[in-house]
């Protein structure tokens, strides 16, 4: 019992490590930021990020391909949004702990500054 208890923890973990892996470039970070936004189609996000149709494409794909966002055909263009709202939390969460790390460094850099020797 206790080796399929641990089977299954291995696989939810490696799950959850595949999708940091496909959130983990910096193209698809923008893309969600974008669907986040308002959803829009492959020529909207080739323009707004300076990519290939095909790039962009690709990480569509990707995205897709993990249920991260999710597409409607509109006519001849398909549509895409941010499947899951939370993911914009999970950027934020993530944005937060950046934030704090920056104001540490700033804070230390003051500190830095006032104990630094002058030159007479």
């Amino acid at each position: 019992m206790e080796k399929g208890r641990q089977a299954r923890r291995a696989e939810v973990i490696d799950t959850v490590a595949e999708l940091f892996r496909v959130m983990a470039h910096p193209s698809r970070v923008r893309i969600l930021g974008l669907l986040h936004e308002r959803e829009r189609d492959v020529s909207q996000l080739t323009v707004e990020l300076g990519l290939s149709p095909a790039n962009v494409s690709q990480h569509l794909a990707l995205l897709r391909s993990h249920h991260l966002v999710s597409g409607r055909r509109h006519g001849t263009h398909m549509r895409y949004s941010l499947r899951d709202p939370r993911m914009a939390e999970v950027i934020n969460r993530v944005l937060d702990i950046l934030a704090e790390d920056v104001a540490h460094v700033a804070t230390l850099r003051r500190a830095i500054e006032r104990v630094r020797l002058r030159a007479d």
